[in-house]
């Protein structure tokens, strides 16, 4: 179920890139101090530069463990190699299942697509053969949280689902979008009220204040980069979870660097595992 696969490997490109940067650094600093005099101008240079180098090396872990975060929030393993995914438990080894086959599972699960959704509107961003075939049950829960990619913009195609990418943050109110797109999953996007958060890139933390049903919250987020801290994002979810109290929780479909959620029960969940084994996980609470 992995849609961001150049992602992964523009991230690779960029984590090999930062290496070479910090093995000039490193050379620069080196050639300094074995010269032939090294006086004190000579060691601030060769400080700074073995400085560069540290931080661009900081820079090539950042990138080879970006998505470390959200497999914290989801409990979803590394992500495979194509040759390893074929044998993990979760891979499709049946033959093509019928998309209109798929919508009807997972309407009988409580996934039914938006009124007025189509599939046609469904195979304007994928063929019928991947659908069927390449990513039966995976790629139609991937776009059960997306929207049409077609005019007018903002048609979702299932209103239980939403694609949480993590690294969603970039400027102040971001948090309370990403809130926002949560609820409505939930099918009571009224029950909070009052959200704001005061994120600011470069800053240690940030805080998220919300009302359930008049009753104050205030979560403090850990800021890394424009990464969505998971520990804020679950006390979230388990306020939800716990205000509703209906036996529905948050599930999860792997989508790399980004999961699809869904609000389900765990009977719910149940039938959609049965078409596909363990394509949901239930994040953790």
């Amino acid at each position: 179920m992995i849609r961001d696969v150049h992602s992964e490997v523009w991230r690779a490109l960029a984590a090999l890139a930062w290496l070479v940067g910090a093995a000039v650094a490193g050379l620069c600093a080196v050639r300094i101090l074995l010269g032939p005099t090294t006086d004190l101008a000579g060691w601030v240079w060769a400080l700074a530069f073995a400085g560069v180098g540290a931080w661009f090396v900081w820079q090539a872990w950042r990138e080879w463990t970006s998505s470390e975060a959200l497999r914290r929030l989801t409990g979803v393993p590394p992500q495979q190699t194509p040759a390893q995914a074929a044998e993990f438990p979760g891979a499709w080894k049946g033959g093509p299942v019928p998309l209109e086959t798929q919508i009807e599972k997972l309407s009988e699960a409580g996934l039914s697509m938006a009124p007025g959704r189509t599939i046609d509107e469904l195979l304007i961003s994928y063929p019928r053969a991947e659908f069927e075939e390449g990513d039966p049950y995976g790629l139609i829960l991937f776009m059960y949280g997306v929207e049409v990619e077609a005019e007018p913009w903002g048609r979702v195609f299932c209103e239980r689902g939403w694609n949480f990418d993590m690294e969603c943050l970039e400027e102040a109110g971001d948090y309370v979008r990403a809130f926002e797109s949560i609820l409505r999953t939930t099918g009571h996007p009224e029950l909070a009220t009052d959200m704001h958060d005061d994120f600011r890139p470069g800053a240690e933390t940030c805080e998220i204040r919300y009302s359930i049903r008049g009753r104050k919250r205030v979560l403090t987020a850990r800021i890394d980069h424009d990464w969505a801290d998971p520990e804020a994002m679950g006390a979230f979810f388990r306020d939800i979870e716990g205000e509703l109290a209906d036996g529905r929780h948050f599930w999860a479909a792997d989508n790399g660097q980004s999961s699809v959620l869904f609000f389900l029960t765990d009977a719910e969940a149940a039938k959609i595992n049965a078409q596909r084994e363990d394509v949901l996980v239930r994040l953790h609470s």
